[in-house]
C-alpha cells in the first residue's frame, strides 16, 4: 500500500506544478486512461453524470493544456490552491482512494483575491510507471455557479 508522507509529497508536488503555472506538466500526473471531473455536489449527490469539466484520457487533459496555452486569451491572473488534510479511504496493492478538501483562489492584477472554487476531491492514486498517477479525480464543487474564469486545473 502507499503510505501517507509520499501520499502528500505526490499531492504538494501536484499542487507546486498548478500554483507554478507549470501546466504542461500537469497531465503526467494522471494515468494514460483516467477519469477527471469537476461536478457541482448536487449532480454528484444525485448520481448524474454532468460535469463542469470533463476529461477520461490523459490525452484530452493534454488538450485541454492545449486549449490553455495556445489559443484562449484572458486577463493575466494567478490562481491559488489550498488543500485540506488529507483522508485515506481505503488502499490495497492497486491503490489509494483519498479525499481531502480544496480551496482556489484567483488574483487578477487590479483586483481583491476572490474565492474562485470550494470543493472536495475524491481521488484514486495508484502507483504506475514506478511513480504514482491519478487514476481518478473527482472534484465536487460546493456550488452550481462557477465563475467561467475557471479556466485552470484543480
Amino acid at each position: 500500500m502507499i503510505d501517507r508522507d509520499t501520499l502528500r509529497d505526490f499531492y504538494d508536488d501536484y499542487y507546486n506544478a498548478l500554483d507554478d503555472v507549470r501546466l504542461d506538466d500537469w497531465p503526467a500526473f494522471f494515468c494514460e486512461d483516467c477519469i477527471y471531473r469537476i461536478i457541482p455536489r448536487e449532480n454528484y449527490e444525485a448520481g448524474y453524470t454532468l460535469s463542469t469539466i470533463y476529461a477520461e484520457s490523459r490525452g484530452m487533459l493534454i488538450d485541454r493544456v492545449m486549449g490553455l496555452t495556445r489559443t484562449q486569451m484572458y486577463a493575466p491572473r494567478t490562481y491559488r490552491r489550498f488543500p485540506g488534510p488529507l483522508r485515506i479511504i481505503d488502499g490495497d496493492a492497486q491503490g489509494v482512494r483519498t479525499r481531502h478538501n480544496l480551496l482556489v483562489v484567483q488574483t487578477l492584477i487590479d483586483k481583491q483575491t476572490e474565492i474562485m472554487l470550494s470543493a472536495v476531491c475524491h481521488d484514486i492514486v495508484v502507483l504506475g510507471n514506478e511513480r504514482l498517477q491519478l487514476r481518478e479525480r473527482i472534484v465536487v464543487s460546493d456550488s452550481e455557479m462557477i465563475p467561467n474564469s475557471l479556466i485552470y486545473p484543480a
